[in-house]
């Protein structure tokens, strides 16, 4: 392995130690606002991995799935969030 391939490593690592953190924390957060605002976390911290991942490895759809998660990661957790600050009300 090259020296780029361990700090690679070591950032998937990193992340993917906030995304476990993330995910304890769903489970004890009583409040719905933080446990959607923890959800993106999980979701924008697997997209990272996967996206670091790709660096390394060719892949023949790397930039798809980024394009693809862009557009669901930045349209449906403004809308769900939105809903559930405003407990449904439109």
């Amino acid at each position: 392995m090259t020296p780029f391939e361990w700090i690679l490593l070591v950032c998937i690592f990193i992340i993917a130690l906030s995304l476990l953190s993330g995910l304890v924390l769903i489970l004890v957060a009583r409040d719905r606002l933080t446990r959607a605002v923890l959800s993106d976390l999980v979701f924008y911290s697997m997209v990272l991995i996967y996206l670091i991942w790709t660096i390394p490895n060719d892949t023949m759809i790397d930039y798809e799935v980024a394009i693809l998660a862009a557009l669901v990661a930045g349209v449906l957790p403004t809308l769900s969030m939105s809903r559930i600050i405003s407990r449904g009300r439109r």
